[in-house]
């Protein structure tokens, strides 16, 4: 005990050995912990999962061309660089990154943040650009049990729902008639520049207007922007009054310029949640979402996705694709707290024990004895 210090190499070996079997036992109380909503979020990425799985065994079947360059994990989902109905270009690997089942737990989250319960409407507004994240709103609102009224927009950008005869409507038909989704569809337009089909051919305008008809739903058709916004806006408050439901939440998926009013007005929205968005935000003071603003309704704004996908773990353009309930949205790494503090209280209590008794043994040291005279 004589040689007993903080500086000693023996202390400092005892020490940093605890120190180490310390770390491991508290390292070894780790658990996984389920995240809030774990049971809807599982569900809605196995429907999510399930819906994918049944369109590509009988919706897409019948594909001549499979692209496993471009579509790496053959979702069949993923469309083409361009086709008649392509409004503009797209983000490929963002596409790819949507077809994730877990999508659809982010949505389960993103309901919640709303404070939406069983029963309540949201009112959506889809384009053929993101038919996986489509698919997304769908079956977390199918799992959640709102209340869902869709209109679309025909046209796709690239490596979306952009084959004239597998647009966006075909796809949610099939799987209202594989018993996925109960939700029907609304209306729907041509879509693309003014949402009139501006910068597509005549031959894609009536080739979207051809899916419009085949789907049987009502053709919002009027001459200009603005009277495809009143029009869905009508539309959105008819189904409300039949209904007997308020709108709660509005959901914008993807670019629609009818949706979102302007490229202007796009830029200055940020992705996700969108509770108390001012109206000073939309530059140009059109769109369905700034009617829905100025209406005291809650958006939910699903465009750059970039953001909303590091904020909930979601990989960029995975292979192969997560399984539904991989990643953060679900489990979370917990420690043992009385470890943790115990482990943390023995070492603070032995340092410290060391220090005291070190200077004690140095002011003994340091005492001056006096002669015997």
């Amino acid at each position: 005990m004589k040689n007993l210090s903080i500086r000693s190499t023996l202390v400092l070996s005892i020490l940093g050995s605890l120190s180490i079997l310390l770390l491991i036992v508290v390292e070894w109380t780790q658990h996984h912990q389920t995240q809030a909503h774990f049971q809807q979020k599982m569900e809605a990425a196995r429907l999510m999962q399930e819906s994918l799985d049944y369109l590509k065994t009988t919706h897409f079947k019948n594909e001549v061309a499979v692209d496993n360059i471009n579509d790496p994990n053959d979702s069949r989902i993923i469309g083409e660089r361009y086709s008649s109905i392509t409004s503009g270009r797209g983000s490929l690997p963002v596409k790819l990154s949507t077809v994730n089942p877990n999508f659809a737990a982010m949505m389960v989250d993103l309901f919640k943040k709303a404070n939406l319960k069983a029963g309540d409407h949201i009112a959506v507004g889809a384009t053929g650009s993101f038919p996986a994240l489509n698919i997304a709103v769908a079956t977390a609102a199918e799992v959640m049990q709102l209340k869902v009224t869709t209109i679309a927009s025909v046209t796709s950008s690239s490596w979306g729902a952009n084959h004239p005869d597998y647009t966006y409507l075909d796809i949610h038909k099939s799987l209202q008639k594989g018993g996925f989704l109960s939700q029907e569809m609304l209306a729907a337009s041509i879509g693309a520049n003014q949402d009139i089909g501006r910068t597509i051919s005549p031959e894609g305008r009536a080739q979207a207007a051809t899916a419009i008809h085949r789907n049987g739903l009502e053709f919002i058709n009027g001459q200009s922007l603005v009277e495809n916004i009143d029009r869905r806006m009508d539309l959105f408050a008819q189904s409300a009054d039949h209904k007997g439901l308020p709108i709660d939440l509005y959901v914008n998926v993807g670019g629609g310029v009818a949706s979102l009013g302007s490229t202007a007005n796009s830029e200055g929205l940020t992705a996700g949640l969108l509770e108390d968005v001012k109206l000073d935000e939309f530059i140009d003071k059109r769109g369905v979402m700034f009617e829905m603003a100025s209406r005291g309704v809650a958006l939910l704004n699903l465009r750059n996705l970039t953001p909303l996908m590091r904020e909930y773990g979601l990989p960029l353009d995975p292979v192969p694709l997560p399984l539904p309930g991989e990643g953060t949205m679900f489990y979370d790494l917990k420690y043992d707290l009385r470890y943790v503090t115990g482990a943390t209280l023995l070492l603070v209590l032995l340092i410290f024990g060391v220090i005291l008794y070190d200077k004690k043994q140095n002011a003994l040291g340091n005492e001056i004895v006096q002669p015997a005279h």
